[in-house]
């Protein structure tokens, strides 16, 4: 039987975050969903405290939902972000998925501020709350501060195809208040109709696919995720009734280097700076359409010989792993592009609307 939503959470190593994350799952007004948690090969106390907290019997005796259910699958070890996700989305079906990361922390009436707007509005894929920042002053973030310091009110991009959350770091003063079309979702809380994932989804061989870049492992997916969409012709939703809070940054913890101390943020691990810059680059190959690269080819030199001036100055070993792993993806991207470019139906004067200059963006 199809159920009307499946909330997805990825975990892996995150049983600091995981109950205050459940909890406001499971006490939410809406009603009409199960929980589905893929584990990355957790090897802290994750998996002990889904089995042992988050039974049948504990959610029934302990939560507003007496009918909930939760489901477990366990990898053996760490699949990334975007394959975890596809195998949720493959066990197990669904009208609507909501992709949710174990450190957000959900307001009760999300679901149903949330799924009334899915629920109206057919043509759109997508749908975004608001998120703003959590924190914790202690190192096992027990202690929660909810700021009014806005993580996302979803994605934009930018001509020089910087795609960015908007709002973020901002104060909520209102002014996202308003309901209106986005570029895309953060990954980070999405909602997706699932014949929307269906019509883009991409066939690996004769007998898988993916909806999520399984080669991109973690960083820009719900980016990549959210242009294949706008190709297709389903549109992303903000709607800012449906509020929640997010940990922003945990983990990077690497010391800052001079020149981010003048760019004003926290250096991030080399990891991640080689995904995000690879990701990106694969972003662009598979789905920038070829009118649109030419119109706005200044915008996005100046942008990438930015990106990559920064990184030769402060990881070049990054720059130079983040080179080989793309020429050793790109026949692949292309491949992709090629399944992409064939099943768009948005017009290249219809896509640039989504591209402003930054001051512009939000």
């Amino acid at each position: 039987m199809k159920q009307k939503l499946i909330v997805q959470i990825v975990t892996w190593n995150s049983d600091k975050f995981l109950k205050d994350c459940l909890n406001a799952v499971f006490n939410q007004t809406y009603r009409n969903f199960s929980v589905l948690v893929i584990d990355n090969g957790s090897r802290d106390r994750t998996i002990d405290i889904l089995k042992k907290e988050y039974s049948k019997e504990v959610i029934k005796n302990n939560f507003k939902r007496k009918n909930s259910q939760l489901f477990i699958f366990q990898n053996s070890k760490n699949l990334g972000f975007s394959q975890a996700h596809n195998q949720g989305l493959y066990l197990i079906d669904s009208e609507f998925v909501l992709i949710l990361n174990p450190d957000i922390i959900l307001e009760p009436d999300f679901l149903d501020k949330i799924m009334k707007q899915a629920e109206k509005e057919k043509k759109v894929g997508s749908f975004s709350g608001k998120f703003l920042q959590i924190k914790s002053p202690l190192d096992d973030y027990q202690g929660k501060i909810k700021t009014k310091i806005i993580d996302s009110a979803g994605l934009s991009i930018l001509k020089n195809r910087h795609i960015l959350e908007r709002g973020q770091g901002k104060e909520d003063e209102g002014q996202y208040d308003k309901e209106k079309d986005i570029f895309g979702v953060t990954g980070a809380s999405a909602l997706y109709r699932r014949q929307a994932l269906e019509e883009i989804k991409i066939p690996l061989n004769k007998k898988d696919f993916e909806y999520f870049d399984q080669d991109f492992f973690a960083y820009q997916e719900d980016a990549d995720l959210a242009w294949r969409l706008q190709l297709k012709g389903w549109t992303s939703l903000f709607v800012p009734l449906a509020k929640a809070y997010h940990y922003r940054g945990t983990g990077l913890k690497e010391k800052p280097k001079l020149i981010d101390i003048f760019k004003g943020h926290q250096s991030r691990p080399k990891q991640v700076e080689l995904y995000s810059f690879r990701n990106h680059l694969w972003l662009l190959l598979k789905n920038e359409q070829g009118e649109n690269f030419w119109r706005h080819f200044f915008w996005i030199f100046i942008y990438e010989a930015g990106k990559k001036s920064y990184l030769f100055f402060t990881k070049p070993d990054v720059l130079l792993k983040a080179g080989f792993s793309f020429w050793a993806g790109f026949f692949k991207m292309l491949k992709k592009r090629k399944i992409i470019m064939e099943n768009a139906v948005v017009k290249p004067a219809e896509m640039r609307k989504w591209m402003k200059r930054a001051r512009f963006y939000q």
